[in-house]
Protein backbone atom coordinates (compact mmCIF):
# COMPACT_ATOMS: atom_id res chain seq x y z
CA UNK A 1 0.00 0.00 0.00
CA UNK A 2 1.43 3.33 -0.97
CA UNK A 3 1.81 5.92 1.75
CA UNK A 4 4.43 8.56 2.55
CA UNK A 5 7.01 7.66 5.13
CA UNK A 6 7.63 9.52 8.37
CA UNK A 7 10.40 11.95 9.26
CA UNK A 8 13.14 9.35 9.43
CA UNK A 9 13.51 5.81 8.24
CA UNK A 10 13.34 3.19 10.98
CA UNK A 11 14.41 -0.32 10.13
CA UNK A 12 12.84 -3.07 12.15
CA UNK A 13 15.29 -5.31 13.96
CA UNK A 14 15.74 -8.43 11.94
CA UNK A 15 13.49 -7.18 9.13
CA UNK A 16 16.00 -6.12 6.49
CA UNK A 17 15.41 -8.26 3.47
CA UNK A 18 18.92 -8.76 2.17
CA UNK A 19 20.82 -10.26 5.11
CA UNK A 20 22.35 -13.73 4.77
CA UNK A 21 21.12 -16.32 7.21
CA UNK A 22 19.52 -19.68 7.33
CA UNK A 23 16.15 -20.83 8.61
CA UNK A 24 14.50 -17.41 8.30
CA UNK A 25 16.40 -15.82 11.16
CA UNK A 26 17.70 -12.26 11.56
CA UNK A 27 18.94 -10.19 8.67
CA UNK A 28 21.88 -8.05 7.66
CA UNK A 29 22.49 -4.33 7.56
CA UNK A 30 23.28 -1.72 4.94
CA UNK A 31 27.01 -2.15 5.30
CA UNK A 32 26.67 -5.90 4.86
CA UNK A 33 24.53 -5.38 1.78
CA UNK A 34 27.39 -3.45 0.19
CA UNK A 35 29.99 -6.08 1.09
CA UNK A 36 31.91 -7.82 -1.63
CA UNK A 37 32.97 -11.42 -2.05
CA UNK A 38 31.17 -14.56 -0.81
CA UNK A 39 28.93 -12.62 1.56
CA UNK A 40 27.70 -10.36 -1.22
CA UNK A 41 27.04 -13.37 -3.45
CA UNK A 42 25.03 -14.91 -0.63
CA UNK A 43 23.01 -11.72 -0.31
CA UNK A 44 22.17 -11.83 -4.00
CA UNK A 45 21.27 -15.51 -3.93
CA UNK A 46 18.93 -15.01 -1.01
CA UNK A 47 17.32 -12.01 -2.68
CA UNK A 48 16.79 -14.02 -5.86
CA UNK A 49 15.04 -16.73 -3.83
CA UNK A 50 12.75 -14.21 -2.14
CA UNK A 51 11.90 -12.61 -5.49
CA UNK A 52 11.03 -16.09 -6.76
CA UNK A 53 8.75 -16.65 -3.75
CA UNK A 54 6.88 -13.41 -4.52
CA UNK A 55 6.49 -14.35 -8.19
CA UNK A 56 4.99 -17.69 -7.18
CA UNK A 57 2.69 -16.02 -4.65
CA UNK A 58 1.52 -13.54 -7.29
CA UNK A 59 0.95 -16.20 -9.94
CA UNK A 60 -0.36 -19.15 -7.91
CA UNK A 61 -0.89 -18.07 -4.32
CA UNK A 62 0.86 -18.83 -1.05
CA UNK A 63 -0.17 -22.49 -1.10
CA UNK A 64 2.04 -23.05 -4.16
CA UNK A 65 5.23 -22.03 -2.34
CA UNK A 66 7.48 -25.04 -1.74
CA UNK A 67 11.23 -25.49 -1.70
CA UNK A 68 11.10 -27.31 -5.04
CA UNK A 69 8.89 -24.66 -6.61
CA UNK A 70 11.16 -21.85 -5.46
CA UNK A 71 14.26 -23.71 -6.65
CA UNK A 72 12.71 -24.17 -10.09
CA UNK A 73 11.46 -20.57 -10.27
CA UNK A 74 14.83 -19.11 -9.31
CA UNK A 75 16.90 -21.68 -11.26
CA UNK A 76 18.69 -22.53 -8.02
CA UNK A 77 19.39 -25.87 -6.41
CA UNK A 78 17.01 -27.38 -3.89
CA UNK A 79 19.92 -27.38 -1.46
CA UNK A 80 20.18 -23.58 -1.77
CA UNK A 81 16.54 -23.08 -0.79
CA UNK A 82 16.85 -25.28 2.30
CA UNK A 83 20.12 -23.59 3.27
CA UNK A 84 18.47 -20.17 3.49
CA UNK A 85 14.99 -21.28 4.58
CA UNK A 86 14.48 -24.42 6.65
CA UNK A 87 10.70 -24.54 6.18
CA UNK A 88 7.99 -23.25 3.89
CA UNK A 89 6.80 -20.95 6.65
CA UNK A 90 10.29 -19.46 6.86
CA UNK A 91 10.18 -18.66 3.14
CA UNK A 92 6.76 -17.02 3.39
CA UNK A 93 7.67 -15.05 6.50
CA UNK A 94 10.90 -13.77 4.95
CA UNK A 95 9.13 -12.96 1.69
CA UNK A 96 6.67 -10.91 3.74
CA UNK A 97 9.57 -9.00 5.29
CA UNK A 98 11.23 -8.55 1.93
CA UNK A 99 8.01 -7.22 0.41
CA UNK A 100 7.58 -4.74 3.25
CA UNK A 101 11.19 -3.55 3.05
CA UNK A 102 10.96 -3.05 -0.71
CA UNK A 103 7.74 -1.09 -0.39
CA UNK A 104 9.07 1.10 2.41
CA UNK A 105 12.27 1.85 0.48
CA UNK A 106 10.18 3.10 -2.45
CA UNK A 107 8.02 5.20 -0.13
CA UNK A 108 11.03 6.71 1.64
CA UNK A 109 12.67 7.62 -1.67
CA UNK A 110 9.54 9.50 -2.74
CA UNK A 111 9.09 11.22 0.63
CA UNK A 112 12.68 12.47 0.57
CA UNK A 113 11.78 14.85 -2.26
CA UNK A 114 9.20 16.54 -0.03
CA UNK A 115 11.08 16.36 3.27
CA UNK A 116 12.34 19.91 3.72
CA UNK A 117 9.76 22.07 2.00
CA UNK A 118 6.19 23.14 2.54
CA UNK A 119 3.59 20.83 1.05
CA UNK A 120 -0.06 21.30 0.24
CA UNK A 121 -2.92 18.90 -0.52
CA UNK A 122 -1.86 18.60 -4.14
CA UNK A 123 1.67 17.63 -3.11
CA UNK A 124 0.31 14.96 -0.76
CA UNK A 125 -1.80 13.50 -3.55
CA UNK A 126 1.17 13.55 -5.94
CA UNK A 127 3.40 11.84 -3.37
CA UNK A 128 0.90 9.08 -2.61
CA UNK A 129 0.12 8.56 -6.28
CA UNK A 130 3.81 8.33 -7.18
CA UNK A 131 4.16 5.52 -4.65
CA UNK A 132 1.16 3.73 -6.10
CA UNK A 133 2.76 3.77 -9.55
CA UNK A 134 6.05 2.47 -8.12
CA UNK A 135 4.21 -0.43 -6.48
CA UNK A 136 2.40 -1.22 -9.70
CA UNK A 137 5.60 -1.31 -11.74
CA UNK A 138 7.78 -3.24 -9.26
CA UNK A 139 7.24 -7.03 -9.24
CA UNK A 140 8.56 -7.14 -5.68
CA UNK A 141 5.69 -4.95 -4.46
CA UNK A 142 2.87 -6.50 -6.47
CA UNK A 143 -0.65 -5.77 -5.22
CA UNK A 144 -1.63 -9.37 -5.92
CA UNK A 145 1.25 -10.69 -3.83
CA UNK A 146 0.43 -8.29 -1.01
CA UNK A 147 -3.21 -9.35 -0.80
CA UNK A 148 -2.22 -13.00 -1.01
CA UNK A 149 0.18 -12.49 1.88
CA UNK A 150 -2.50 -10.69 3.90
CA UNK A 151 -4.85 -13.63 3.37
CA UNK A 152 -2.07 -15.91 4.59
CA UNK A 153 -2.22 -14.11 7.94
CA UNK A 154 -5.88 -15.06 8.30
CA UNK A 155 -4.88 -18.71 7.92
CA UNK A 156 -1.64 -18.51 9.89
CA UNK A 157 -1.56 -15.72 12.52
CA UNK A 158 2.16 -16.31 13.11
CA UNK A 159 2.79 -14.25 9.96
CA UNK A 160 1.05 -11.20 11.47
CA UNK A 161 3.98 -9.42 13.20
CA UNK A 162 5.76 -8.64 9.93
CA UNK A 163 2.71 -7.02 8.39
CA UNK A 164 1.75 -5.27 11.64
CA UNK A 165 5.10 -3.47 11.67
CA UNK A 166 4.58 -2.49 8.03
CA UNK A 167 1.09 -1.22 8.82
CA UNK A 168 2.44 0.91 11.67
CA UNK A 169 4.94 2.54 9.33
CA UNK A 170 2.21 3.31 6.81
CA UNK A 171 -0.03 4.77 9.52
CA UNK A 172 2.79 6.92 10.88
CA UNK A 173 3.80 8.19 7.46
CA UNK A 174 0.28 9.10 6.41
CA UNK A 175 -0.44 10.72 9.78
CA UNK A 176 2.65 12.90 9.36
CA UNK A 177 1.59 13.83 5.82
CA UNK A 178 -1.95 14.72 6.89
CA UNK A 179 -0.56 16.87 9.72
CA UNK A 180 1.65 18.74 7.26
CA UNK A 181 -1.28 19.65 5.01
CA UNK A 182 -3.48 20.88 7.86
CA UNK A 183 -5.62 17.96 9.00
CA UNK A 184 -7.32 18.53 12.35
CA UNK A 185 -7.56 14.78 12.95
CA UNK A 186 -4.54 13.27 11.18
CA UNK A 187 -4.84 9.83 12.76
CA UNK A 188 -8.40 9.32 11.54
CA UNK A 189 -7.74 10.93 8.17
CA UNK A 190 -4.64 8.77 7.62
CA UNK A 191 -6.68 5.63 8.27
CA UNK A 192 -9.38 6.78 5.85
CA UNK A 193 -6.84 7.48 3.10
CA UNK A 194 -5.17 4.11 3.63
CA UNK A 195 -8.54 2.33 3.55
CA UNK A 196 -9.31 4.11 0.27
CA UNK A 197 -6.00 2.97 -1.24
CA UNK A 198 -6.57 -0.63 -0.20
CA UNK A 199 -10.11 -0.67 -1.53
CA UNK A 200 -9.15 0.94 -4.82
CA UNK A 201 -6.21 -1.40 -5.36
CA UNK A 202 -8.34 -4.46 -4.65
CA UNK A 203 -11.02 -3.25 -7.06
CA UNK A 204 -8.39 -2.49 -9.71
CA UNK A 205 -7.15 -6.07 -9.71
CA UNK A 206 -10.35 -6.98 -11.53
CA UNK A 207 -10.09 -3.94 -13.84
CA UNK A 208 -6.61 -3.97 -15.36
CA UNK A 209 -7.04 -1.04 -17.80
CA UNK A 210 -4.06 0.92 -16.54
CA UNK A 211 -4.71 4.37 -17.99
CA UNK A 212 -8.30 4.34 -16.80
CA UNK A 213 -7.39 3.47 -13.22
CA UNK A 214 -4.60 6.02 -13.03
CA UNK A 215 -6.90 8.89 -13.94
CA UNK A 216 -9.69 7.70 -11.68
CA UNK A 217 -7.50 6.97 -8.66
CA UNK A 218 -5.76 10.34 -8.76
CA UNK A 219 -9.06 12.17 -9.18
CA UNK A 220 -10.78 10.23 -6.39
CA UNK A 221 -7.78 10.58 -4.07
CA UNK A 222 -7.67 14.33 -4.64
CA UNK A 223 -11.38 14.58 -3.92
CA UNK A 224 -11.00 12.54 -0.73
CA UNK A 225 -8.08 14.61 0.61
CA UNK A 226 -9.88 17.88 -0.12
CA UNK A 227 -13.01 16.58 1.59
CA UNK A 228 -11.11 15.48 4.70
CA UNK A 229 -9.55 18.94 4.96
CA UNK A 230 -12.88 20.70 4.37
CA UNK A 231 -11.62 22.31 1.17
CA UNK A 232 -13.52 22.94 -2.04
CA UNK A 233 -12.59 20.34 -4.63
CA UNK A 234 -9.27 21.20 -6.22
CA UNK A 235 -8.39 23.46 -3.28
Amino acid sequence: MAAPAGRSRKRRNGAAAEGVHGSGGGAGNAAGDRARGPYARGVERRRALLEAVLRIVKREGVAAVTHRAVAAESEASLRATTYYFATKDDMIREAFRFFCEQSLEQIDATAAHYQDRAVGPGDAVAMIFENVLKEWDNPNTSWVAEFELILAIAREPAFAPEYRAFQERLDTGLKWTMERIGSTDPVRDARIVLAFLRGFELEQLSRPERKAWQRKMRSDLSHLVDSLLGLPEGG
